[in-house]
């Protein structure tokens, strides 16, 4: 895969969570910040959820990079294969549990604060492709807990799936 193929990708991820923050800002704060009910995610939870997994994969590509500068193996179709059954999941009414670390939440959550943190998230994941050789964007860069190593594209897949799985929740909430 060609990188602009890939940073178009990943700009529908951008374009998405934009929407999605246009949507939420116009929410009274105070639904924001109440979980619909006990042990419930409250929106800003959730988005601070997303937000930090993304950042966490980045975290670990970059750190995986920076032990394995010579290479990686590539990703198989078996890779490929249990991501499309991954995202057929995400899209189902199923629920799951977070992995650990990415169900603790800072006592006070601000949404600015987490548009922040994301659009600099978002700047380092443009600057990991930018300088990504285009023969390392074929290599298992990532490990997702539940179905093992991906590339960049599926990674980016990966979490597009995610971020439209919990903005499906976001839109529930809302109602």
């Amino acid at each position: 895969m060609k990188k602009e193929k890939l940073k178009k990708q990943f700009e529908v991820l951008r374009e998405k969570r934009e929407q999605l923050f246009k949507i939420v800002t116009s929410v009274d704060a105070a639904l924001l910040d109440r979980p619909p009910s006990e042990g419930k995610w409250s929106i800003l939870q959730i988005l601070y959820h997303v937000k930090a997994s993304e950042a966490g994969t980045l975290r670990y590509i970059d750190k995986k990079l920076s032990f394995s500068p010579d290479g990686l193996p590539n990703s198989s179709f078996l890779s490929g294969a249990k991501l499309v059954l991954l995202e057929i999941t995400l899209r189902s009414p199923l629920k799951f549990k977070a992995p650990n670390g990415l169900d603790v939440f800072p006592e006070k959550l601000a949404l600015e604060e987490i548009k922040a943190d994301w659009d600099r998230c978002d700047e380092g994941f443009l600057q990991l492709i930018d300088r990504l050789h285009e023969h390392k964007l074929g290599w298992q860069l990532f490990k997702h807990p539940i179905i093992g190593r991906l590339n960049m594209q599926q990674t980016i897949k990966f979490m597009v799936s995610h971020f439209d799985h919990h903005a499906r929740q976001i839109k529930r909430l809302m109602n």
